[in-house]
């Protein structure tokens, strides 16, 4: 049994490198992606991770199939595409490490994964099942999507979500309000930023937004505020978490290793009905610790650290006012 499975996208993050000039750009390729992020960042943590998605069938995606090797990420869900090329992301990264991002994704492989092509018995073996907003922008990877999460409902499978909204690879917003709300009723576990869940529910206030969420039946809802750490709110509470000081020089990848560090303190608490507050909390703070060292370096997958290093930031590092 896998301790996490997920769907979705697996692309290369072209991010700048030294010698960078506006008139002149120098890029890096870094192995990326919202859900190859994760995958990767929680087998670095000693998770049993699958990944199901597509891929070009050109040197990219050979970087990428590589990569994830590494890390021992069960590959059986891994698909590569004959017509479509590997999905690519340009990367501009600011001053305090925040970046933006240019997609070329119109014909990327991974919006192009059929349910035909994906080992569902095999993937719903697995404790957690995944998904991110990047599996809804398109078809058909859409549709594969739905039919995923109405099996896994079926099944009474844990499943999580990060909505990881990009506003320039959806139709629009509209379409993402609807389609994500649509995919709740699935989901077990909701995880966004703050923008993201005001967007999605309505909302000014994150005590608000989170109720809403709850009541189509998530058990917990995370939401990351950047520097002033994370938001949770579940059956046993309420209330925010401080982030760690540390110089960021790029946030790519930053919430992936965060969940990805959430999910490694959930498997091992091996119980999602009964966590205590002050466990929750513990929790939270080591996804914390994962997410701030994730900018304190370039690339999401490159980025993710280990629990030593985790365990290290929370003992070491000041914690941030809110």
């Amino acid at each position: 049994m896998y301790d996490l499975s997920a769907i979705g996208d697996a692309l290369i993050d072209f991010t700048p490198s030294s010698g960078f000039e506006e008139d002149r750009p120098v890029y890096q390729c870094n192995v990326g992606g919202t859900v190859c992020n994760l995958v990767v960042a929680a087998a670095k943590l000693g998770l049993e991770t699958m990944f199901v998605g597509k891929v070009g069938d050109d040197c990219m995606g050979d970087l990428i199939h590589k990569e994830m090797k590494r890390y021992k990420v069960d590959l059986s869900g891994y698909v590569k595409d004959k017509e479509h090329f590997t999905t690519q992301s340009f990367v501009t990264l600011q001053p305090n490490g925040e970046r933006n991002f240019s997609f070329s994704r119109r014909y990327g492989a991974d919006i192009f994964l059929k349910i035909n092509e994906v080992p569902v018995e095999k993937m719903m073996d697995t404790v957690f099942l995944h998904f991110s907003g990047m599996c809804m922008t398109d078809e058909p990877i859409r549709n594969t999507t739905f039919e995923i999460l109405k099996e896994a409902k079926k099944r009474e499978k844990i499943v999580t979500v990060d909505v990881n909204y990009r506003s320039k690879l959806w139709k629009s917003e509209e379409d993402m309000v609807k389609t994500m709300w649509k995919s709740l009723q699935y989901v077990t576990l909701f995880k966004s930023s703050d923008e993201e869940a005001f967007l999605l529910t309505g909302e000014k206030t994150l005590d608000k937004a989170a109720a809403k969420i709850l009541e189509l039946g998530c058990k917990i809802v995370i939401i990351s505020c950047g520097e002033k750490g994370c938001y949770y709110s579940y059956y046993g509470g309420h209330g925010q978490i401080p982030s760690y000081r540390v110089k960021a020089v790029d946030t790519t990848g930053a919430g992936d290793c965060f969940l990805a560090g959430f999910l490694y303190q959930l498997r091992n608490a091996n119980d999602i009905d009964n966590i205590s507050e002050e466990n929750i909390i513990s929790m939270l703070r080591f996804a914390n610790a994962a997410g701030a060292l994730t900018t304190t370096r370039k690339g999401g997958v490159a980025g993710a650290p280990s629990i030593d290093e985790i365990e290290a930031c929370i003992k070491e590092t000041p914690i941030l006012n809110l």
